[in-house]
């Protein structure tokens, strides 16, 4: 069984207690001021937000979130959402960003929506409705983090789909569970 390290559960039970505590002040606002805002909860050592019952997640040395609805596999590098939706993530060392990007692209063929093509991240579309399919490569050093986010039916909204894509990141080195994968 896996062990996790001092500061991740620190981090995790940080995360926990927040997202209990907005979710429990959630329902009494919504009863008292009508509409629900938007609450978030800010993970300490990282320049991440969670939005309220989503859940961090750590792949080898990338981290992203989804909904807590989704259900990960034992690795943590596919995640399921009660639609089909899902989520697989994968990490790897490259010689060159800019030429990988390409080849990338160029075995894609068609792009739908090129939604980033920088040189720290490449995200794009492909697919047509009801299933369409978003690559996500995040640069670290010369290593990356590549997820294929496959959203079926209309579970996810756009602004959803943005923050699994904006969450895909590396994860501090404290954070990693002895004999992760």
């Amino acid at each position: 069984m896996n062990h996790i390290t001092p500061g991740l559960r620190t981090v995790l039970a940080t995360a926990a207690v927040a997202v209990l505590v907005i979710v429990e002040q959630s329902g009494t606002q919504l009863n008292a001021q009508g509409p629900e805002r938007q609450h978030e909860v800010k993970i300490p050592g990282l320049d991440l937000s969670l939005k309220a019952g989503w859940k961090l997640l750590v792949y080898r040395e990338c981290r992203f979130a989804v909904p807590a609805s989704w259900r990960a596999n034992q690795d943590a590098d596919l995640v399921t959402a009660p639609d089909g939706s899902n989520f697989s993530i994968r990490t790897f060392k490259l010689p060159s960003w800019s030429a990988h990007k390409s080849q990338i692209l160029t075995a894609f063929g068609h792009v739908r929506v090129l939604h980033e093509n920088s040189d720290h991240r490449l995200w794009f579309e492909i697919g047509d409705p009801p299933r369409i399919q978003h690559f996500i490569e995040i640069l670290m050093g010369a290593s990356v983090c590549s997820g294929l986010l496959e959203v079926r039916g209309t579970a996810l909204t756009f602004d959803d789909v943005t923050r699994i894509a904006d969450s895909i990141g590396p994860a501090p080195a404290e954070w990693r569970p002895e004999g992760t994968h």
